[in-house]
């Protein structure tokens, strides 16, 4: 199998995005005016094999790096 390709095309503007994943199975894009964490998080998991953790922590917490 070879490496997918994660292609990111966006606009002049910066007002639209459209992010396409290729694999030998799969060919699939994402779009919108934002492509958010999740989706990032989603390809890294599903096409590139990785383990994804998400923590939430408080305002406080973050503010005072406590994560």
């Amino acid at each position: 199998m070879s490496k997918p390709l994660i292609e990111l095309i966006v606009s002049e503007s910066g007002d639209w995005e459209i992010l396409r994943v290729k694999t030998d199975e799969v060919d699939t894009e994402y779009s919108g005016h934002s492509i958010g964490y999740h989706i990032w998080l989603e390809i890294m998991r599903d096409y590139l094999g990785c383990d994804i953790k998400i923590k939430e922590v408080s305002d406080e917490d973050m503010e005072n790096e406590r994560y």
